[in-house]
């Protein structure tokens, strides 16, 4: 009863501060106009959130870090509360009560976050479920962060008595979010840090409601459980050094208390601790493993003596949260290599190899696997049998990663891991260095693009076993006697997932899409005429069918590796992010063209093959303009777009199609024509081949020559395909062009 009255009469004096008063209410009301503001510009409901508590919730702990000072301070500073000093209270009960009643005015800012999060999670139609779940994780995480800010502040008062720990508490609570943060976590990679982090919630672009968020709660739990105790570490060292002010406080039972609050606190540091070291560990091998390579490389020599594999067959057991077995058998035709070796995923532990049915030896150096000379029979058959987990924690500018990973439901087994034998010598990862630290990279910039070239077509098979989840892959799935199977044929390799907030539809596009229910829907009214689209080449392209192709259209893809979704095509797959958007400016106003961009690049694959980007790096190569032409036939002829809207590709990965754009500028310039417009670009502007491209079919569809224009993309685009041709110059599109608009 007597701790209560000294719980009162703490709140009591920190209510009748009119600035503590006052805090709850702007709290919200910033809540309430940022969400409002950023729900009409960002459709992606957790990012709203966190960018919010990012920035909102470390100021709020200003308010607390002050209220926990005043309140150590209040008797020092006022002297009509001198007569508390002589109150029968212990020191315990006193720095509990002042403690309890500031962390009971804390809950309010949690409780209104809480309400708040609850009714925008409402407005985007958030299930229940999803909204008690990540609230309740929320709010408990941000009560966590206001419980040590309380402690911090309350033992920074007690051991500095001068005025200047106004000062020393506000270097604390910039030193310990933002200074923290941009110029200790980021700047030097030190994620371990996080934990003594006091907002607790981070600026990071993967943080997400799905895979991250999943893949990050054992670390989040054994960080809050240090947290906790951490807080009663200060809280202990707050009543020793109050008590001490009494000679007759010098009691062993409160210094074998305080050793007890040390050696626990120290315990509980111990998992997190554990957990970091063995990320570090592993993260520090894989960069032993590495390759050396520069950022914009375009050498090869990273891929080395690849060879023909007819097909995978590929049998995978689960056997733990994140570990497995496979038993691959690869059928390889008979081929001239003096060296038949392949790359494996540098962690995995080999079992056996046998060639033929005859057990032979390797060597294995990292993710290199070096076999004996070997007798070849026209069909070899090689059999692999190993094991490991996969769970690969990493960063990349500053971000953290997971390459790949099994844990519970979730799993991303990317085929360019080398989950499964690769033929010939495949750096798994690369190591690029940059003036602060060596980064990891598992799909450098054009690296992913040179892989699928250099990989041969092959079939693959895979069956699943003890995968309680439903798993998706870039190929076909069915189940067989309780197994999950899959296939994809002539493909250059095969990726498998599971997330259990996705599902693979059939009947929404032309094509599968793996996708939640949400945005499956959204696809399908944003792309609803895609087959119109594709009917329209038909018509004039004579095709029969497309390129078969299938869209994973996922959240938390980033938090992967994979940081630009033009380049993730992979196994006849186009892997998109889900909160990438393509913004560009028209009219003084940010227009969101993903959804437009995204149909560009899925008609490009379906068309030729490629998604838009053409892998050829050669000045003279000009197969994205040829590919982007089509586009601009489609867009002008079918969807009756006038030159001016093609502005709306500035800035997509289709952006020459933009070109055209510029003819209004051209024209409000000085009196000419749309063909004298065109001239001058071409002949004064000295446009790139690509370009110049683009400009030469609209200078001819300007003049009336459509029908011919559709002709010559007809002659240029079955010698593409015939062909197989991965490049196009400019000189070969000269010498078609010349055929069809200068042959009399």
């Amino acid at each position: 009863m007597k701790f209560l009255k000294l719980l009162h009469f703490e709140g009591a004096f920190t209510l009748k501060n009119w600035f503590f008063m006052l805090g709850p209410f702007i709290y919200l009301l910033g809540m309430a106009l940022w969400f409002n503001n950023n729900s009409q510009t960002s459709t992606d409901f957790y990012t709203i959130i966190t960018e919010f508590l990012s920035i909102g919730h470390t100021l709020s702990l200003g308010i607390i870090f002050l209220a926990s000072v005043l309140a150590i301070r209040r008797e020092k500073q006022t002297v009509l509360l001198d007569w508390t000093n002589s109150l029968p209270n212990s020191f315990l009960s006193i720095v509990l009560a002042k403690y309890l009643a500031l962390f009971i005015y804390s809950s309010v800012y949690s409780l209104l976050f809480f309400a708040t999060f609850y009714w925008l999670g409402r407005d985007f139609d958030k299930p229940f479920a999803y909204l008690m779940e990540q609230g309740i994780q929320l709010t408990i995480q941000s009560q966590l962060s206001y419980g040590v800010s309380i402690a911090l502040g309350m033992v920074l008062a007690v051991l500095i008595s001068n005025r200047i720990v106004y000062i020393i508490v506000f270097c604390a609570w910039m030193f310990g979010t933002f200074f923290m943060e941009g110029f200790i976590i980021t700047s030097y990679n030190l994620y371990f840090l996080k934990t003594f982090h006091l907002n607790q919630f981070f600026l990071d672009s993967t943080s997400s409601d799905d895979w991250g968020y999943r893949l990050n709660q054992k670390e989040k739990l054994y960080s809050q459980v240090f947290v906790f105790f951490f807080s009663l570490l200060l809280l202990a060292i707050t009543i020793i050094k109050s008590s001490t002010d009494r000679i007759t406080s010098y009691r062993n039972k409160k210094w074998i208390l305080f050793a007890i609050v040390v050696v626990i606190t120290f315990a509980s540091f111990m998992p997190y601790g554990n957990l970091w070291a063995n990320r570090l560990q592993n993260y520090n091998y894989l960069k032993a493993t590495a390759k050396q390579e520069e950022y914009y490389s375009y050498d090869q020599a990273s891929f080395e003596n690849f060879y023909d594999v007819e097909s995978y067959h590929l049998h995978v057991t689960r056997t733990g949260n994140s570990t497995f077995t496979v038993h691959a058998e690869l059928l390889i035709p008979k081929n001239d290599h003096s060296e038949i070796n392949f790359s494996l995923y540098p962690t995995f532990e080999i079992e056996s190899i046998k060639w033929n049915g005859q057990p032979i030896s390797f060597e294995k150096k990292n993710y290199l696997i070096q076999l004996p000379p070997l007798e070849q029979e026209n069909i070899n058959r090689i059999e692999v049998i190993y094991k490991g987990s996969l769970n690969e924690w990493g960063y990349i500018n500053s971000q953290e990663r997971n390459y790949a990973f099994l844990h519970k439901n979730d799993m991303f087994f990317p085929s360019y891991i080398g989950w499964y034998p690769l033929p010939g010598d495949y750096a798994i990862y690369t190591i690029v260095d940059n003036e602060f630290d060596s980064y990891l990279y598992n799909i450098l910039y054009n690296r992913l693009f040179i892989l699928q070239q250099n990989l041969p077509d092959s079939d693959y098979y895979v069956e699943l076993q003890g995968f309680q989840q439903q798993v998706y892959s870039s190929g076909e799935r069915k189940v067989e006697d309780g197994k999950q199977v899959f296939s994809n044929l002539k493909a250059k390799g095969i990726t498998l997932l599971s997330n259990q907030n996705v599902i693979e539809a059939d009947n929404i596009l032309p094509f599968p899409v793996i996708s939640t229910p949400a945005n499956a829907k959204k696809l399908g009214e944003e792309l609803n005429d895609l087959s119109q689209a594709v009917q329209y080449f038909s018509s004039w392209l004579d095709i029969s069918e497309v390129h078969s192709i299938k869209l994973a259209y996922l959240p938390s893809l980033r938090i992967t590796g994979m940081e630009s979704y033009p380049t993730n095509q992979l196994d006849k797959t186009l892997f998109f992010e889900n909160k990438i958007a393509s913004i560009t400016y028209i009219d003084e106003e940010l227009v969101d063209v993903t959804m437009l961009d995204l149909k560009t690049q899925l008609l490009s694959y379906m068309l030729f093959k490629e998604f838009g980007v053409s892998t050829n790096h050669s000045e003279a190569d000009v197969l994205q303009g040829i590919n982007e032409a089509y586009l601009v036939v489609l867009f002008k002829d079918l969807y009756n777009y006038e030159w001016d809207d093609f502005y709306i590709f500035n800035w997509s990965s289709s952006n020459y199609l933009s070109a055209s754009s510029h003819l209004s500028w051209n024209l409000n310039l000085e009196e000419q024509t749309t063909l004298e417009a065109i001239d001058k670009m071409i002949d004064e502007y000295h446009p790139n081949y690509n370009e110049r491209i683009i400009l030469m079919i609209i200078k001819e569809i300007e003049k009336g020559n459509l029908d011919k224009v559709k002709v010559l993309l007809k002659e240029i685009y079955w010698d593409i395909q015939t062909n197989k041709k991965d490049s196009f110059t400019y000189f070969e599109w000269l010498n078609y062009w010349k055929n069809t608009f200068e042959s009399g």
